[in-house]
């Protein structure tokens, strides 16, 4: 579900990751970025060491709260008592199986499922002071035990066996890129935990089907002629994937395993760059895979086609805000759309000047909440002069380049096995085992 993005760094394939691992890879993933207080609670024998290389030994249950006081890490035990002080601060587990639980952790920053809930993490956890001294929390962890916290956030637990290995073999693919290329990687990481990499929870949620999937595709990843690729997803991509070079053409140029291609079996699509086929592509749903059904995840069931009325005022009000007044708002133009008819480029009309935008990601996170895709047609309700609103109906959900995880899952449904997946949403690729 990706699971909607800042500026990312370009992709670099890297030859060097085409060799196996001798170990399990190890990644560092950036679970929490910019909070004043951390508490946390678990159950096990811990080592807590400062970056002065002051240590503590804690076991059993422990109860544990830090936070920044001038440039140095506090961490209190439930008394408020200081047990120890240091520029960073390092918790070892040393009870494998068990984990570390952290309250109130904040998710989906800036979309309309944000909210915050408690998470448990395996693994180590390091915490460092930013440069607005609030924390920063870190999760080492092992790359096959970091895919167990992803499926979970990104296609769900009860999603089909196929379907979850086919993810699993995604996630690990992107995760192994960032390892290697550094393209997520910040000062104390190599991933985060949101959307600008993939979504990772920790094992809170984790089912015995989403093990059995990381377990069954052990150290598989996506290849191009040797090389590992980045494979991309998105919940629901409408009925068509999109070409990357319309959604990050700083990433790359076009590739076939990048390619936008209707999501069916045997079927031909009309072109969705032109207004008059988008609109009845819309407003007809066609027979794709991804088409919602009985069998739709309840969390997937209102992506694949979806509806959004805006005033002119607020559409205004946030132009105004990212960008410049332009008055009333009071026509909305596409100007240049990919091959999944996602919208690249729009003009908003004010009364008092006007404002291009270019971007799919930009044109989704003008709305507030921002929109499901900039797969969309506008009508006006009102004069066509001062239209009283506008109504957006649109298709899919996120970006649309690579795996549409919807149609994943109705493929998995159809007995479609994750090879199959993968083969026709990356078209070329193939299976490379990294690591045993």
């Amino acid at each position: 579900m990706n699971k909607s993005h800042a500026c990312l760094l370009l992709l670099i394939l890297f030859s060097g990751i085409q060799a196996l691992y001798a170990d399990l890879p190890v990644v560092r993933v950036r679970i929490i970025h910019a909070e004043d207080k951390i508490e946390l609670s678990f159950n096990a024998k811990v080592t807590i060491t400062s970056a002065e290389n002051n240590k503590l030994a804690l076991r059993g249950k422990n109860h544990l709260f830090l936070s920044p006081e001038n440039e140095r890490m506090i961490i209190s035990d439930i008394d408020g008592e200081v047990i120890l002080k240091g520029k960073s601060l390092r918790i070892d587990s040393n009870d494998p199986g068990k984990s570390i639980e952290i309250k109130n952790v904040p998710f989906g920053n800036g979309w309309w499922w944000a909210g915050e809930e408690d998470r448990s993490y395996p693994g180590d956890l390091e915490f460092y002071i930013n440069n607005d001294n609030t924390i920063d929390v870190i999760n080492i962890v092992n790359i096959e035990d970091y895919l167990y916290g992803v499926l979970p956030a990104e296609i769900g637990t009860e999603a089909p066996a196929e379907a979850l290995k086919a993810q699993a073999v995604c996630a690990r693919s992107e995760a192994l890129i960032g390892l290697e290329t550094g393209k997520y990687a910040g000062a104390h990481y190599d991933l985060t935990a949101d959307v600008m990499t993939q979504v990772y929870q920790g094992v809170g949620e984790t089912n015995e089907a989403v093990r059995k999937a990381v377990d069954a595709t052990g150290g598989e990843v996506l290849a191009y002629k040797d090389t590992v690729i980045s494979a991309y997803y998105s919940s629901n991509c409408g009925g068509h994937t999109e070409d990357i070079e319309n959604i990050w053409p700083e990433r790359s140029g076009h590739r076939p395993y990048w390619s936008g291609n209707p999501d069916m079996e045997k079927a031909t699509t009309p072109d969705l760059r032109q207004s008059d086929n988008i609109r009845d592509w819309i407003e007809n749903e066609p027979d794709a895979w991804c088409r919602t059904d009985e069998n739709t995840p309840e969390w997937a069931k209102n992506n694949f086609r979806w509806k959004r009325s805006v005033e002119p005022g607020e559409l205004s009000k946030a132009l105004s805000a990212k960008y410049h007044d332009v008055g009333r708002i009071y026509d909305i133009v596409p100007l240049e759309r990919g091959i999944s008819g996602r919208i690249n480029d729009i003009i908003f009309i004010g009364d008092s000047g006007h404002i291009r935008i270019k971007g799919e990601l930009e044109i989704r996170r003008l709305w507030d909440s921002p929109l499901r895709s900039s797969c969309f047609v506008v009508d006006k309700i009102g004069p066509s002069g001062r239209p009283a609103s506008f109504i957006i109906s649109g298709a899919g959900w996120g970006h649309g380049v690579g795996m549409c995880q919807v149609g994943a899952i109705a493929m998995a449904e159809k007995g479609k096995t994750y090879q199959d997946i993968l083969s026709h949403y990356f078209r070329g690729s193939h299976l490379q085992k990294k690591y045993k």
